[in-house]
């Protein structure tokens, strides 16, 4: 499988990088190595630059997806001794989460909370053993 990457090769690459995000799956498509393709990219930055592009463009494709599972949700079956008896509409909490966190960070990320012994804060030591060699605050101290 170690055909050379053509123009043409090169459009198509891209493109089904586009619709899968998947590097071997689009080197797979065009009939060339995935040591092939990175070759290229290495030695080629507009190559780079679209095949980054591409990425994006499969990772919007992603996000788009897990915004409509979690907003608009889902169409399940339901059955009932074997026959289909209606449906059911199932939303995706978890996506709706990770979507959240994505979008806003700083509000929606995982807090955590360090303290050392005591509940103390963590670099209380560190506080305690500078008060006994400068007998004050740190900050207190001006520069000499």
């Amino acid at each position: 499988m170690r055909r050379k990457l053509t123009a043409r090769r090169r459009r198509a690459f891209l493109e089904a990088l586009a619709r899968t995000g998947n590097v071997s799956a689009a080197a797979q498509a065009v009939g060339v190595s995935r040591a092939c393709a990175y070759e290229h990219r290495a030695a080629d930055p507009a190559f780079a630059a679209a095949w980054d592009a591409a990425l994006d463009e499969a990772m919007d494709a992603l996000e788009a997806e897990a915004w409509r599972r979690a907003v608009d949700g889902v169409e399940r079956p339901v059955y009932q001794n074997g026959q289909r008896v209606g449906a059911v509409r199932e939303y995706s909490d978890t996506l709706l989460i990770f979507l959240l966190k994505g979008g806003r960070p700083q509000k929606y990320r995982e807090r955590y909370e360090l303290s050392g012994p005591q509940s103390q804060p963590l670099l209380q030591p560190v506080a305690d053993a500078l008060l006994k060699v400068y007998g004050t605050d740190a900050d207190d101290q001006s520069p000499q």
